[in-house]
């Protein structure tokens, strides 16, 4: 027997419902049926009557479908005659105006004159249609968009929401690339100059990158050399020499240290102070450090560090293990 699991996601299902009721309501809102009565204008004075007035009334059809059979109701208790109208099917019933059809975002106007009062908006009773009732407005900004404009309007926010959507993505990316790029560059900065850098067997820290010995130790003309160590009992010793094939004088100090007490050692057996090279000189020195017995303390760290005339310098280390 086979058994089907089913994943429902309720956060999934609700945005489905949600997103769904939004789109009802939108196409709700266009397809609404929108008949509307509007009076533009009042003549006062007309020449083919001292009794009453000339009235223009206008049925406008904003929906999307068209309206048929549409009767407007005007206060029975005037007189009116239809004088004119765009429609040639609009026609005057007593006081019932009726057209027979008014097609999607069209409109119908007729001039009426009414005697036995003073004509306005409220002597227009009702609009009904055969679907629908419509309604009276008095002012030219109360008049609801057209279908199509509704749909445009739609279109137009959603192209505005679209646009703002890419512009917004397309930001994040920039932003995103270009802190990648600037992560990338400082971790090839980091990785060229923050980790110590081996040359001919020595560290030397990235503080030094910009001087001019560290060029001069890549290119060879400053060579700082360690022989082979030799140990007696648990002291050794650490032959080292300087080629200075640079064009200006260098100054070198150099010390040995371990992780063990030195008591046994010479001062200047262990540290060489402020010892001159000259440019095409050569100095060798033999340095010495006590060492443990333990395999933790059979290193020890020498370290050189030299001064150039003009004001530049560098420090170069090692670590060499005895037995």
């Amino acid at each position: 027997m086979v058994s089907i699991r089913m994943n429902f996601q309720p956060i999934s299902i609700l945005l489905t419902l949600l997103g769904g009721l939004a789109l009802a309501g939108i196409l709700g809102w266009i397809r609404k049926p929108r008949l509307v009565v509007f009076v533009p204008r009042l003549f006062s004075h007309s020449r083919i009557s001292d009794k009453g007035q000339i009235v223009e009334i206008s049925i406008l059809n904003r929906g999307f479908k068209t309206e048929e059979q549409i009767d407007v109701s005007l206060n029975p208790q005037m007189h009116y005659e239809l004088i004119g109208s765009n429609n040639p099917d609009a026609a005057l019933n007593g006081a019932k105006l009726s057209i027979p059809r008014i097609g999607s975002a069209d409109d119908c106007s007729v001039l009426l004159q009414a005697d036995n009062g003073k004509f306005s908006h409220e002597d227009i009773v009702n609009c009904l249609s055969k679907e629908s009732k419509g309604v009276v407005v008095t002012k030219l900004e109360e008049l609801p968009l057209t279908a199509q404009q509704r749909v445009g309007a739609i279109g137009f926010v959603a192209i505005l929401v679209l646009i703002g959507a890419i512009a917004f993505k397309g930001f994040d990316l920039y932003v995103e690339n270009t802190k990648q790029e600037g992560e990338g560059n400082t971790s090839a900065k980091e990785s060229a100059a923050v980790a110590p850098l081996d040359l001919q067997g020595w560290s030397i820290s990235k503080a030094y990158t910009d001087e001019p010995m560290y060029r001069q130790i890549l290119d060879k003309d400053l060579k700082i050399s360690l022989g082979a160590s030799a140990q007696k009992g648990r002291v050794m010793s650490l032959p080292i020499s300087v080629f200075n094939g640079t064009d200006k004088p260098i100054s070198l100090s150099a010390w040995v240290s371990s992780t063990v007490e030195q008591d046994g050692i010479d001062y200047e057996r262990k540290r060489v102070n402020n010892r001159l090279v000259l440019p095409g000189g050569k100095l060798n020195m033999n340095l010495q450090a006590a060492i443990g017995a333990e395999e933790s303390d059979r290193g020890a760290l020498l370290e050189v560090f030299l001064t150039q005339e003009g004001g530049g310098s560098l420090k170069a280390s090692r670590m060499v293990f005895g037995q």
